[in-house]
């Protein structure tokens, strides 16, 4: 198995999808909150682009059951019923919804993989779970990491460092690049103090400036679900 990873949404446009899985990470936080969500019964998200695109689907389709979602700057949009937190994604909140999503990173990454073969949702929440999935699909991997508005983020890296960690506890004969393996050797450094990363890079310490601090002890929960998300057809979803 071929692993290789993208460190920003822009360099998935160098990569050859064909025959290829595609995980997306934003650490912090859409992948983490999807999982969270999904955990709470939520039925799925739509990602867009933009704020305006995702006005414009929930004024389109008129569902009572489709909830607007998302971020800019990690604060929640106006005229939305839900931010990017895990907490926010609670059970009275999400259960039986499809929520439209748009954040700053990780849903532009997930635009961008959407013409992989396959496309799982990442997190260190399903880090174990995501390696066996990866590992029944058999397919060549590229992990791509959300990144902080198109630049390298810490946090994403590491968490794509964990899923290659696990892969090779399983056994597997991987052929890694360059990316991935920088990304190993940085979850080999943080993998004792997960939370303790989280907080000291970038966007960990600007959560924590703008009061949202309380969301990193929730992304910090390795292996807390067994969810493997998929997006497909433009939809995120569980499979059955």
């Amino acid at each position: 198995m071929k692993i290789d990873l993208a460190f920003t949404p822009y360099e998935l446009e160098k990569k050859d999808f064909r025959g290829k899985t595609v995980v997306v990470i934003d650490a912090l936080r859409a992948t983490s909150t999807m999982i969270a969500a999904f955990e709470n019964g939520c039925s799925g998200f739509i990602p867009v682009s933009t704020v305006e695109e995702a006005m414009q689907m929930a004024a389109l389709k008129k569902d009572p059951d489709l909830l607007l979602g998302g971020e800019r700057n990690a604060m929640p949009l106006e005229g939305f019923h839900l931010g990017n937190s895990p907490r926010d994604y609670r059970p009275e909140k999400v259960r039986g919804k499809v929520v439209v999503l748009t954040t700053t990173n990780g849903t532009q990454a997930l635009l961008a993989a959407r013409k992989a073969v396959e496309v799982f949702i990442g997190a260190f929440l399903n880090i174990s779970a995501l390696s066996r999935r990866l590992e029944e699909t058999g397919r060549d991997v590229i992990i791509a990491c959300s990144g902080e508005k198109g630049l390298f983020c810490l946090e994403d890296t590491v968490c794509a460092g964990g899923i290659i960690d696990r892969l090779e506890q399983e056994g597997l004969s991987l052929s890694i690049s360059d990316a991935a393996m920088a990304a190993k050797v940085l979850y080999e450094y943080y993998e004792g103090d997960i939370y303790g990363m989280l907080t000291g890079c970038d966007w960990g310490q600007y959560l924590e400036s703008v009061g949202l601090g309380k969301d990193l002890r929730i992304c910090a929960q390795i292996d807390s679900s067994r969810l493997v998300p998929v997006y497909r057809e433009g939809k995120i979803l569980l499979d059955r």
